[in-house]
């Protein structure tokens, strides 16, 4: 049963989405891995409890393993918001030491099932072809809801592109060795078929961190496979040119990218001939059309590596800030609720100048800021150890999550191949090579009946527990999506039924008080007086909840603002197109809601976004001193913004 768990994990995990809940891919994605790997988890416990399993000398990746995860731990202990340290990012959820623990379990687990290498790498591999075939769809628009678009970003079954492109990257290495391993003409046939199906799919994501990463990956298949290149060099040459002929004739979204450098060049030139006086970076500037120049409608979008920079920069200050980040980090998850106080002005000059950038774009810099100095170079020294293992296939296929990781971060389904390689890789540098040998084999232990039964209860009932938290989280994000549509719907009393039921699943999500919170709002509409301010106090009270449990989430703050306005409305059924005032203002709500405007413009000085947002509500309800000081701060920041943006 054990090996079958850990098939359907590889197999089914990169294809999970759903439509009905808020995150579409990660989540399902990473609950099924929870609820999943938990089983495969205590079977295999089961097993090793009556006696059966394997038992592998010691080197140093175990142990480079275990401290990783004890990094994770003490980062957790030491949080600044420990319930997403360990749960994770709302939206993201993959990161949070519940994730990481289980993740470590599954290599635990892999480790003593010791299944053989090659079976299970195939499994993996066949996951290609249903991912590359959506993906391709896509491109051509007949995936689902997305409109055929040639330049379009596919990201298959993944959400992102990058996601997508990073498994690939871990992926098509593998499909490429077999293809060179096979003696068998017809079976080559097929593994290099599905290797050019592969790499379409993989180049329609049009991602440069996945091109450097599958780059990286299939030099270093090429240069531990050598014997094998020579042997099918035709093969290759025939395949590479394949690829490189689909990649010249869509280079997508690629032509603007070089029309965007050849202007950033020519801009910089003239910069730097004039020396100007305008401090304005005009080469990341955006307007409303999305485009980096608030006059030009060719130049596109800022280019990702000067937004990458600021990052970067603001990650490092982060890093540095005391001897408790440098050393431990501020926990899992929370680079979003600490970032902002390092975020760079250059970043206000963006593309994103209106984006809540919650995670640092680099995988190193995350662990730094987030399991401090300690936990990247465990990482570090887990990356030497893979490369010094020169595994002819598992080490290509890592390095090419390690090198995406540099612009970019584990998901859920890379991070659960990252667990499983590690698992065959130990095994293999034990001297197992997914073949136990006889005399491996442990002995049952002589433990009498009555402790291993007292196991055995312990082990299931701490599994019913654990899975009775997951369902019940999953089950809370089902209700809350639901309530959001009833709220679309108009079925306000409907979607108040099951906001209720999402907070009663799931108390200590933010995102789930806020929706309640606008339900309530929402609810006013038409009621008299008595019934309005009642309703008005449990959305004052739910939006209160939702700071309270997380004081520095940008997210749930910046959502705060729109409910404090309509907070401060008499009656939120008779507001005018343009103008809110007048006699339709209540009073006591407009103080409260004029006092978390000041609070949250001082908390964020320097984020554009943040004072852009206030200054529109400030002016609608009439604050119009509030409005002025706010506006000299955008103006201060970026006063491109007050021409296009806030008129």
């Amino acid at each position: 049963m054990s090996r079958i768990l850990v098939y359907v994990l590889v197999f089914f995990t990169p294809f999970l989405f759903v439509q009905n809940t808020n995150e579409l891919f990660e989540f399902p994605k990473m609950y099924f891995v929870y609820l999943v790997g938990s089983l495969f988890i205590v079977v295999t416990a089961l097993g090793r409890l009556w006696g059966t399993g394997h038992n592998n000398r010691k080197t140093h990746l175990p142990k480079l393993l275990g401290l990783l995860v004890t990094s994770f731990v003490l980062s957790t202990l030491f949080s600044t918001h420990p319930h997403t340290s360990m749960w994770g990012y709302f939206s993201r959820f993959n990161g949070g030491l519940v994730s990481v623990l289980i993740f470590y379990g599954i290599y635990w687990s892999t480790k003593r099932l010791q299944p053989p290498i090659p079976q299970l790498l195939r499994v993996i591999a066949l996951t290609m072809f249903p991912i590359s075939i959506y993906a391709i769809l896509q491109h051509f628009g007949l995936g689902g809801k997305w409109e055929s678009d040639t330049t379009a970003r596919a990201f298959a079954t993944f959400g992102q592109p990058n996601w997508y492109s990073a498994y690939c990257a871990m992926v098509l290495p593998i499909i490429l060795y077999f293809a060179l391993f096979e003696n068998h003409r017809v079976n080559r046939i097929g593994w290099l078929a599905l290797f050019v199906l592969g790499f379409s799919g993989f180049w329609y994501s049009y991602s440069v961190s996945g091109i450097l990463g599958l780059t990286v990956s299939l030099g270093l298949l090429l240069t531990l496979n050598f014997n094998l290149v020579k042997k099918n060099l035709p093969t290759l040459v025939v395949t590479a040119s394949i690829c490189l002929l689909l990649a010249v004739l869509n280079p997508g979204m690629f032509k603007q990218k070089i029309s965007d450098a050849l202007m950033d060049g020519e801009k910089f030139l003239q910069a730097r001939l004039k020396k100007p006086a305008d401090t304005v970076p005009q080469t990341i500037v955006a307007s409303p059309l999305g485009n980096t120049d608030p006059v030009s409608t060719q130049y596109a979008i800022t280019d990702s590596g000067a937004i990458r920079k600021g990052l970067w920069k603001g990650a490092l200050n982060l890093a540095v800030s005391s001897p408790k980040v440098f050393l431990l980090g501020t926990g899992p998850e929370t680079f979003p609720y600490e970032f902002q106080k390092f975020r760079p002005t250059s970043l206000n000059y963006s593309s994103e100048w209106n984006y809540i950038l919650n995670k640092p774009h680099n995988y190193y810099l995350e662990l730094l800021t987030q399991n401090g100095v300690l936990g990247l170079l465990i990482y570090l020294a887990i990356i030497i150890k893979i490369l010094l293992a020169k595994h002819r296939v598992l080490t290509p296929a890592l390095f090419g999550l390690f090198v995406t990781n540099i612009f970019s971060w584990p998901t859920v389904s890379t991070s659960l191949l990252f667990w499983v390689f590690m698992a065959l890789l130990t095994s293999d540098i034990e001297g197992g090579g997914g073949r136990a040998p006889r005399d491996a084999l442990l002995k049952v232990s002589r433990i009498s009946s009555l402790p291993r039964l007292t196991l055995l209860a312990l082990l299931i009932t701490a599994y019913i527990f654990v899975n009775v938290q997951f369902v019940k989280q999953y089950s809370a994000d089902l209700a809350n999506k639901k309530s959001q549509n009833y709220f679309d719907q108009g079925s306000i009393e409907q979607a108040l039924e099951y906001s209720d039921k999402s907070i009663k699943l799931n108390p200590y999500e933010p995102f789930y008080y806020r929706t309640r919170a606008k339900t309530y709002i929402l609810q006013t509409t038409g009621q008299n007086i008595n019934v309005t301010n009642s309703l008005k106090a449990l959305a004052l009270k739910d939006m209160l909840k939702s700071q309270e449990l997380n004081p520095r989430n940008l997210s749930t703050l910046r959502g705060l603002v729109s409910l404090y306005y309509f907070l401060a409305l008499q009656n939120i059924g008779s507001v005018a197109k343009d103008d809110a005032t007048g006699s339709n203002i209540d009073s006591f709500y407009l103080e409260i809601a004029q006092n978390y405007y000041k609070n949250l413009t001082a908390n964020y000085p320097t984020d554009v976004g943040v004072l852009t947002l206030v200054a529109k509500y400030q002016k609608t309800l009439g604050l119009n001193i509030d409005h002025e000081v706010t506006v000299k701060q955008v103006k201060a920041l970026r006063s491109d913004l007050l021409e296009w943006y806030l008129q």
